[in-house]
C-alpha cells in the first residue's frame, strides 16, 4: 500500500477555495477534499474537525483582501463624503475582477452544517474581526466630518450601511453573471448612481444637522 502523502493547511485552503468557487459551498465537502488531494478524509480532519472551522478558515484570506483594499481606499479621504465614494468604487472595483470570490463570501448557498453550533461563534470570530476593522476605518471619516452629525446618526451604522448597499450591488452582477444574462446597465454607470445617491443623502443629513443646530 503506497505510504499516505501529506497535506498541509495551506493546500486544504486552497483546494477548498477552488472547489467552493467552481461548484458553490455545497461542494465542499471533507470527502470532495480528500479526493481531490489523493488524501483520506481523516488527513483532512486532522486540520479540521469541523466544517464551520474549514468554511471560517477559507473565507478568511479573501475577507482579509477585501480589508486592505478598502481600507487602503479610504485612507486620505479628504472628509466622509469622499471615503463613502472611495469605499463604494473601492469595493466594486476588488471584485469586478473577482465575481468567483464573491460569491464565496456574500452569495452563500446552503451550508451544509448545524446553523448556531457550539463551534459556529468561534470559528467565525476571526472574520468578524476583520470586517470590523473595515467598518471603523470607513467610520472614523465618518464621524470626523461634521455634514454626518447630528440626532439619530450613528457612524457605525452609516458605515455597515454603505457597505451593505455595495454588497447589493454586486450581488445584482454577480447573479447576473451566473446566469449568463449581463445587465444593461454597466457596473461603472451603476457604481456612479449609487454614489450619487450616497452624495443625497449627506446633503440631507448634513441639512437636517443644520437645521438642529439652528433651532437650540
Amino acid at each position: 500500500m503506497p505510504p499516505q502523502r501529506r497535506v498541509s493547511r495551506e493546500l486544504i485552503q486552497e483546494a477548498a477555495i477552488d472547489l467552493v468557487e467552481r461548484g458553490g459551498l455545497t461542494a465542499l465537502t471533507f470527502q470532495a477534499l480528500a479526493d481531490r488531494l489523493g488524501v483520506s478524509k481523516q488527513a483532512i480532519l486532522y486540520w479540521y474537525p469541523t466544517k464551520w472551522e474549514l468554511i471560517a478558515e477559507c473565507g478568511l484570506p479573501l475577507m482579509r483582501q477585501e480589508a486592505d483594499a478598502l481600507i487602503e481606499a479610504v485612507a486620505g479621504s479628504r472628509d466622509g463624503t469622499d471615503a463613502i465614494d472611495r469605499f463604494i468604487r473601492a469595493f466594486a472595483r476588488h471584485y469586478g475582477a473577482r465575481l468567483p470570490q464573491f460569491r464565496v463570501l456574500y452569495m452563500p448557498e446552503p451550508l451544509g452544517v448545524e446553523p448556531n453550533a457550539p463551534d459556529q461563534q468561534a470559528a467565525l470570530a476571526p472574520i468578524h474581526r476583520v470586517t470590523s476593522s473595515v467598518y471603523a476605518a470607513l467610520e472614523t471619516w465618518i464621524a470626523g466630518d461634521p455634514r454626518f452629525a447630528g440626532e439619530g446618526v450613528n457612524a457605525r451604522q452609516l458605515a455597515v450601511a454603505v457597505h451593505m448597499s455595495a454588497v447589493g450591488l454586486m450581488t445584482m452582477f454577480a447573479g447576473a453573471d451566473a446566469l449568463g444574462d449581463p445587465m444593461v446597465q454597466s457596473l461603472d454607470k451603476m457604481v456612479d448612481a449609487v454614489v450619487a445617491l450616497s452624495r443625497r443623502g449627506e446633503i440631507a443629513t448634513g441639512t437636517a444637522a443644520a437645521v438642529a443646530g439652528r433651532r437650540r
